[in-house]
C-alpha cells in the first residue's frame, strides 16, 4: 500500500463516527499493515516518511 493511502485510511479512521476502542483496534491493524511496509521500503526518504506516519498513528492510538 502507498503512502498516500496508509495516510487516508488513518484519516478515515480518526474521522469516523466509531467508538474509541473501535478506532483503537483500526489503528493497530493499520501499524500493523505498516510495519510490513516499513521492512520493506529501500529508499532513506521514503523510510523517512513512513516512519513519521506510523509514530503519528502511534501517538493518536495512545490518545484513545
Amino acid at each position: 500500500m502507498s503512502l498516500t493511502k496508509y495516510n487516508a485510511k488513518y484519516e478515515y479512521i480518526i474521522r469516523s463516527n466509531i467508538s474509541d476502542r473501535q478506532k483503537a483496534l483500526k489503528l493497530a491493524d493499520l501499524m500493523t499493515d505498516m510495519e510490513g511496509q516499513l521492512r520493506n521500503e529501500i529508499g532513506e526518504h521514503r523510510n523517512k516518511e513512513v516512519n513519521a506516519l506510523y509514530k503519528k498513528v502511534s501517538l493518536f492510538s495512545n490518545l484513545l
